[in-house]
C-alpha cells in the first residue's frame, strides 16, 4: 500500500472549507446515506519536526469528524460552534498511516451537543477527544 491508497468503502469528501482543504484530503464512509466514519491518509504535511503527526493535525481530524457526525445526527441542517474540546494523545501516528475517526454523540439537544471521538490506526486507538458544541442560528 502506498501513501495515497484509500481503503475500500471510503470516498473523497468535499468539505467546502478553505481550512479543511489545507489539512486534508478527507474521506468518508457512509451507511444508508449517512456519514459514519471520517478517514485521512497522513502525509508529510501532517507531520511535526520529529516526523510524527502534529498534535494539531489529530485535533483537526477530530474536530472535522465531530462536525460530520453532528450534521448526520440531525434530520434538519444545523449550524454549531465548538465550545470546548479536550484531547488525549495515546500513540504517535506517522506518515502513511490511515487514520479513522469515529464519533459517539452522548447527548444532542436544541442548544448543546456532547460527544466523544476516537481516532484509530489499524484498529489501535491513538487519540481521544471529548467536546461540547453550541447550536447557533444559521447565517
Amino acid at each position: 500500500m502506498n501513501v495515497y491508497d484509500v481503503p475500500e468503502g471510503f470516498q473523497l469528501l468535499n468539505r467546502n472549507s478553505p481550512f479543511s482543504d489545507l489539512t486534508g484530503p478527507y474521506y468518508e464512509q457512509r451507511v444508508n446515506g449517512k456519514h459514519t466514519v471520517l478517514g485521512i491518509r497522513l502525509r508529510e504535511e501532517h507531520l511535526n519536526k520529529i516526523r510524527v503527526a502534529h498534535g494539531g493535525t489529530l485535533m483537526t481530524i477530530a474536530d472535522n469528524a465531530f462536525g460530520d457526525a453532528i450534521l448526520a445526527h440531525y434530520d434538519d441542517p444545523v449550524a454549531f460552534v465548538t465550545v470546548s474540546m479536550n484531547s488525549e494523545f495515546m500513540v504517535a501516528a506517522k506518515e502513511g498511516d490511515w487514520v479513522e475517526a469515529r464519533v459517539t454523540i452522548h447527548r444532542a439537544g436544541k442548544r448543546m451537543v456532547f460527544a466523544s471521538c476516537a481516532l484509530t490506526v489499524e484498529g489501535k486507538n491513538i487519540f481521544n477527544a471529548s467536546a461540547v458544541f453550541a447550536l447557533v442560528e444559521k447565517r
